[in-house]
């Protein structure tokens, strides 16, 4: 009997679908309208105070 020969992956000499797995992901949508109705904000306002900020005062 012959041995057949261990199967041998395909190269793949396409750089954009070799990685394609690595950053192609599903993600998960936020709704900005419906959490701005909640009441979120993506920057806190009055955060520091102006007496911190030394760009002002020169």
């Amino acid at each position: 009997m012959k041995k057949s020969k261990p199967a041998i992956e395909p190269v793949i000499h396409n750089f954009v679908a070799k990685h394609m797995h690595e950053v192609n992901r599903s993600q998960t949508f936020i709704d900005r309208k419906k959490n701005l109705k909640r009441g979120y904000e993506k920057h806190k306002k009055g955060r520091y105070q102006q007496e911190d900020r030394l760009f002002l005062c020169c």
